[in-house]
């Protein structure tokens, strides 16, 4: 078995100068090689070693070898990431069984690296000299792309027109011409390709319980069903349409718009370092179907250009948009913004996320329930839980108190004599269903807060506030946001809110010193809560900063600052100058908020309001 050893810090090769006619000299022999003969199948294989620039191995728990190649002639690629076998994890080893269709063609492959993926992120190593040599008494294997994920389907497709009866095999083959032409056009990253694998995988699905329930496959049967898969074939390629990737691949969060960099620069030589400063970005909706060209993570990359500028940077909700059909999507959607990005940059400041109303995807529900479009028929929602654990609210990052792993939190910075009080205002019960079995209230529309959150806020978060701090709460949905339904409860086309007039109350008894008996007896949204700050005394409320709204706007009517940040989405997403979040600096001497805008947002100052 050929042994390759990879060094992902010292290995290094000239750049390519005619990128047209991409082509690496393989001439110097500190380069990895392979040779093969064509059709040679699983028995061709490598073990790989990785290692670090001082020897030591590269620790590759978790990680999933992916083979990717640039075929001879340089018409077809491989993307294979289903023949890998990992050997020791800890000692940076696997081995690669090479497939058939990797040897489909005599000649030196035009590039060659195996991509090492981990939660979203990933690193390659050096290119490898790949030669196939020429079999003249062996034929047959005609030369395509080959993506594993892509084939798996085939085959899957393949046994259920088996079960079937001989009239699809015509059908059939004109899908595998389809689809073989479909691939070829397509270029695009490993989990991208792979989360559409898996929207297939589900509606082969419903082919095979098709054939459970009645016996048999019709042709109407297979006709819609293939109809669905070829539309989410040509609808991602849209999407995943680029040039092929050459060389290592590129962070985003370490790239910047150079027209940004001096406003960015800017604003960071005006943060006072002896204030309390954190940036607010929100409403970013990240949608990578829509978003092509990854516009909300550039624009997300342009507010943590402020980590180790700020205390604090704080993701205010609607991370992501959350409207495809493909649960898949959105899942990859919430860990590249949260895991790929967000946290990914850690220069210092604190990181806060916040939920909004379309972070849990439950606006797919309403649109089947409107329109009854069938593409949302069978969606799911994200369950509250699960988003705690893709936030990582259990592990404290910041060290910031929570109620367990909830959403909600607080944190005190004693150095700037400041509580940071962060609110769930999507705390919405994700447990009751309608009659029809889909979420009675869905998180897109129904927004406000219930009893353990409200009681919280009055006995925990902000409780033990010592006598010289200076308070400041986030959340996503403005704090004069409407109370109760002013329509039906079960209206699915306008917004519904529920006991956020219990919060302002609470916020004000804790400004001026008092107590209150609040209740509220909505049905699945009762408060019951006593407030009492008598003891504690009153205290300093700067303000509660949030988005929701998609403009910059301010009311002061509630007796306290209500302030807006405008969305990062913008009004063209495919415009970065579009963007749109602030930096928010808080004095307790001069008792003033310091609103700084970049891009769209606009650049403000309040006195604080006190009780």
């Amino acid at each position: 078995m050929e042994v390759m050893t990879f060094n992902i810090d010292n290995d290094r090769r000239n750049l390519v100068d005619d990128k047209q006619n991409f082509s690496i000299d393989f001439h110097d022999s500190k380069y990895n090689w392979l040779q093969a003969r064509q059709y040679e199948e699983s028995m061709r294989q490598v073990e790989v070693h990785v290692v670090h620039g001082n020897g030591s191995p590269v620790d590759l728990t978790g990680m999933n070898p992916v083979f990717e190649g640039w075929m001879p002639e340089g018409l077809y690629r491989i993307i294979d990431a289903k023949h890998s076998v990992m050997i020791d994890a800890q000692n940076g080893i696997f081995r690669f069984d090479f497939p058939a269709p990797a040897f489909q063609i005599a000649g030196s492959y035009k590039q060659a690296f195996f991509r090492l993926m981990k939660d979203g992120m990933s690193v390659t190593t050096l290119e490898f000299s790949l030669d196939v040599m020429a079999d003249k008494v062996i034929s047959g294997l005609v030369p395509s792309d080959y993506i594993t994920p892509f084939e798996d389907e085939y085959d899957k497709l393949t046994t259920i027109v088996e079960k079937a009866d001989g009239k699809f095999t015509e059908q059939l083959i004109k899908w595998k011409d389809e689809f073989n032409k479909a691939v070829g056009d397509l270029n695009g990253d490993y989990l991208r390709i792979k989360s559409l694998a898996d929207a297939l995988d589900a509606r082969l699905k419903t082919l095979e319980d098709k054939i459970k329930a009645d016996g048999l496959l019709t042709q109407a049967d297979f006709d819609e069903q293939i109809k669905i898969v070829n539309q989410n074939i040509a609808d991602a390629l849209k999407r995943l349409q680029g040039n092929i990737a050459v060389g290592d691949n590129i962070t985003i969060g370490k790239r910047v718009n150079k027209s940004n960099q001096s406003a960015i620069e800017n604003l960071k030589s005006l943060v006072d370092p002896t204030l309390f400063n954190f940036v607010f970005f929100t409403d970013s909706h990240y949608d990578q179907w829509n978003d092509p060209n990854r516009t909300g993570l550039e624009r997300l990359n342009n507010a943590l250009l402020m980590d180790g500028t700020v205390d604090a940077i704080i993701a205010g909700g609607d991370n992501i948009d959350g409207g495809s059909s493909l649960y898949d999507i959105v899942l990859s959607q919430h860990k590249e913004y949260i895991n790929d990005m967000f946290f990914y940059h850690n220069e210092g400041s604190d990181k806060f996320i916040l939920k909004g109303n379309h972070d849990d995807a439950s606006g797919r529900q309403i649109s089947y329930r409107k329109s009854g479009d069938k593409e949302f028929a069978n969606t799911t929602s994200i369950p509250d839980e699960d988003l705690k654990r893709m936030y990582n609210n259990s592990a404290l990052l910041n060290g910031e108190k929570r109620n367990g792993n909830s959403n909600y939190f607080y944190k005190d910075y004693p150095n700037k004599k400041i509580r940071l009080v962060g609110l769930d205002s999507n705390d919405t019960p994700d447990s009751i269903l309608d009659a029809d079995g889909y979420l009675k209230y869905p998180g897109l529309i129904y927004m406000g807060y219930r009893q353990e959150q409200i009681n919280w806020l009055a006995n925990t978060a902000l409780q033990n506030v010592p006598e010289d701090y200076t308070t400041i709460i986030v959340g996503h949905v403005h704090a004069d946001a409407r109370t109760g339904a002013s329509v039906d409860e079960g209206d699915i086309k306008s917004d519904h809110y529920y006991n956020i007039d219990i919060v302002d109350k609470i916020i004000n008894d804790f400004m001026h010193g008092t107590s209150s008996n609040l209740t509220s007896t909505t049905k699945n949204w009762e408060v019951s809560v006593k407030t009492d700050f008598t003891s504690q005394g009153k205290r300093i409320m700067a303000g509660y900063i949030h988005g929701h709204q998609h403009q910059d706007n301010y009311t002061s009517d509630l007796g306290f600052n209500n302030i807006g940040i405008t969305c990062s989405i913008g009004t063209d997403v495919k415009n970065p100058s579009e963007d749109g979040w602030a930096v928010v600096s808080i004095d307790p001497t001069k008792q003033t908020i310091q609103v700084r805008g970049f891009g769209r947002a606009e650049t403000r100052s309040f006195n604080f309001i006190n009780g």
